[in-house]
């Protein structure tokens, strides 16, 4: 048990701030191993990477209770909320996500995947009055805001 008396509260949020960002002593070395040996051996991209991960989730340290959320894979975390990120940025600086290769048509020149832009619009001629927050937060049948 690690017990300290904190006495201000640039002490508290220091304490907590080193507390949380502490380093895995010896983590950057094994992983840097790890990606040597997955780049010694005839593995692809996707392969090297699970390579890696799998060598940090084996060697990293956790606490009991962690682990056995993570072995009896209940959520670590849960919220009332759910969050939609809604990108305002210019048409030319937004990111979007390709299809995959079943949506996608032989001549089809509309390579992104349908986001919540798209469908608003898109939208159905009932709802030409509702704003673009409003239809993301409640009319979106993709989103899991309710």
């Amino acid at each position: 048990m690690d017990i300290q008396f904190i006495l201000d509260v640039y002490a508290c949020a220091s304490y907590i701030t080193s507390y949380v960002a502490k380093s895995e002593r010896g983590m950057s070395e094994l992983l840097r191993n790890a990606c040597q040996e997955a780049k010694q051996g005839s593995a692809n991209l996707k392969q090297q990477v699970r390579i890696i991960g799998n060598k940090f989730v084996n060697n990293v340290e956790v606490s009991a209770q962690e682990a056995v959320y993570q072995l009896l894979q209940m959520p670590l975390r849960r919220s009332s909320r759910s969050v939609v990120f809604l990108n305002t940025s210019s048409p030319e600086e937004r990111v979007c996500i390709l299809k995959s290769n079943l949506d996608l048509l032989p001549d089809d020149a509309d390579v992104a995947a349908s986001n919540v832009i798209t469908r608003y619009m898109s939208r159905p001629a009932k709802l030409e009055n509702v704003c673009f927050v409003d239809y993301a937060a409640l009319h979106d049948g993709v989103s899991t805001v309710k």
